[in-house]
């Protein structure tokens, strides 16, 4: 027997609440590198608004702030920059006539498949070696932690 006392539950859970956290700012590395060494058609923000119009159709801009967590004036920023490279278009609202409702182009559709095909490639190289099991592990997980994630920034927004 070792003389070593356990730790505690909460110091156990508390160091691997610190691994993590530890981890994510790997991530985060790992990912702004990763972004800047490729020559990806579109950045982050271009590559999210255009999915998000993908799934769920033409949007206002509030709509797509709402779902990106972000102020009406970023994403309007971000719109302008995206209608001069001929990303997205803006149309008139049937059922608003105050807003306008943001649409891809052609060209936004090839740019965001050409990306996520990019992406998804690289994950098929990262994930070389892992199991079907670890793989579906992981994406269940990361799905739970991003949808905590949203919950609470929304929280606290309110």
């Amino acid at each position: 027997m070792s003389s070593t006392p356990a730790k505690s539950t909460t110091a156990a859970s508390a160091d691997v609440v610190a691994a993590i956290e530890a981890e994510m700012s790997w991530l985060a590395r790992g990912l702004e590198a990763a972004q800047r060494r490729r020559a990806y058609p579109l950045d982050r923000a271009q590559y999210l608004l255009l999915l998000i119009v993908q799934a769920h159709g033409p949007q206002t801009v509030m709509e797509l702030a709402d779902r990106l967590l972000l102020d009406g004036s970023t994403v309007t920023r971000q719109i302008a920059v995206m209608e001069e490279r001929g990303l997205i278009e803006r149309h008139a609202n049937p059922a608003d006539g105050r807003s306008v409702l943001i649409r891809e182009t052609a060209l936004g559709a090839r740019d965001a498949a050409k990306m996520r095909q990019m992406r998804l490639q690289r994950m098929q190289k990262l994930f070389k070696g892992w199991s079907d099991a670890e793989r579906d592990a992981f994406a269940t997980l990361l799905a739970k932690f991003n949808t905590a994630l949203t919950a609470s920034l929304r929280a606290e927004d309110n």
